[in-house]
């Protein structure tokens, strides 16, 4: 959920409420699964005290707690390379299968996440994104948004887009989603920051101070490792692959690849697409992503995965930010809905 979904995100909320407690999430997806089966594979993100919510959306603690329980309890969790094999050898996973991802690498998942999944004995994979662990900043995502959400300013000028108004809360989202896709989401990284400094500048904002507990350390991701916690790779700067030129995309595809493989002394062989949606990959990325000397890539289109699919087109299901949410999401009726939407 991202940007202009600000008003969406509020009436997914307040349906997920009234559905999830009735146990039509149950019964739907109970129904889905009846018609076609399938292993569920679960992305979040983060976990614990939501500081903002124009920030990625945050699980509280306890709302992760009582998702986890009850997957733990409906689901038989695997782990992620579990569920690869099995696909890869064309064989279809006991109805009920589903396992459990992490993208980005916020330190949140150290602190709030690895405790719950151990108390549960549910494994799970971290889809790491390099560059800010090693460089210790913020996301792109995070430190742009942060200047929208925190001006004193109500407009302001963006060359090709025109005047951005920044009256309301809803007008700030609107002009994160605005920005974010025709401009920063298509720039290279170089260009992107170059951007993010622009708009700091005309809004008279400073970048904010990262704080010790934002992303992840190597020391943590080691010490997650020797555990039920496996790694993957999402980039080293999480640009979106099909808006970059092919040989910045190998990059960025290899190298966070090998920069894991240097601190864990573990082969890394899952990789996830930032943003993940349907044109966040493409043919030719996916064979950067083979030919790097990865087994599969997962995307965020939701939806199971089965014998036969494309090994480096999986979905995943986006977990939500709070128990009901993650209900309703992992029913399948969310992308019911948007697939009808679409259609009309």
């Amino acid at each position: 959920m991202r940007g202009e979904v600000n008003l969406e995100r509020r009436a997914i909320s307040l349906l997920s409420a009234v559905l999830s407690p009735s146990g039509a999430c149950d019964a739907y997806r109970n129904l889905r699964s009846g018609l076609g089966g399938g292993t569920t594979i679960y992305t979040f993100h983060r976990v614990g005290p939501q500081r903002h919510d124009w920030l990625i959306p945050t699980m509280e603690t306890a709302e992760f707690e009582r998702t986890v329980r009850w997957l733990a309890e409906h689901h038989r969790i695997l782990p992620l390379s579990e569920v690869v094999k099995a696909l890869r050898e064309g064989r279809e996973l006991p109805e009920g299968t589903a396992a459990v991802t992490f993208d980005d690498g916020y330190q949140d998942i150290h602190t709030h996440a690895w405790p719950v999944l151990q108390r549960y004995g549910v494994p799970a994979t971290v889809f790491l994104t390099t560059g800010p662990i090693d460089r210790r900043e913020l996301f792109w995502f995070d430190r742009f948004r942060h200047v929208i959400h925190t001006t004193g300013k109500t407009r302001f000028e963006v060359e090709g887009l025109g005047e951005i108004p920044l009256r309301t809360r809803d007008e700030r989202f609107r002009a994160v989603t605005l920005i974010e896709r025709n401009i920063l989401k298509v720039a290279d990284e170089a260009e992107k920051l170059a951007c993010i400094g622009a708009i700091e500048d005309d809004l008279d904002v400073d970048p904010p101070e990262i704080g010790d507990d934002y992303i992840l350390t190597w020391e943590q991701v080691r010490e997650m490792g020797q555990d039920s916690v496996s790694f993957g790779s999402h980039t080293v700067t999480h640009p979106q692959l099909t808006h970059i030129p092919l040989k910045q995309a190998a990059r960025e595809i290899r190298c966070s690849k090998e920069r894991i493989e240097r601190e864990t002394g573990k082969e890394i062989l899952f990789f996830s697409y930032p943003n993940g949606g349907a044109a966040d990959t493409s043919a030719e990325i996916e064979t950067l992503v083979s030919e790097a000397g990865y087994l599969s890539a997962f995307c965020g289109i939701p939806g199971p995965v089965r014998a036969g699919n494309n090994l480096f087109r999986l979905n995943r299901i986006f977990s939500g930010w709070d128990f009901d949410t993650f209900k309703f999401f992992g029913s399948g009726a969310f992308a019911d809905l948007a697939w009808f939407h679409f259609r009309r």
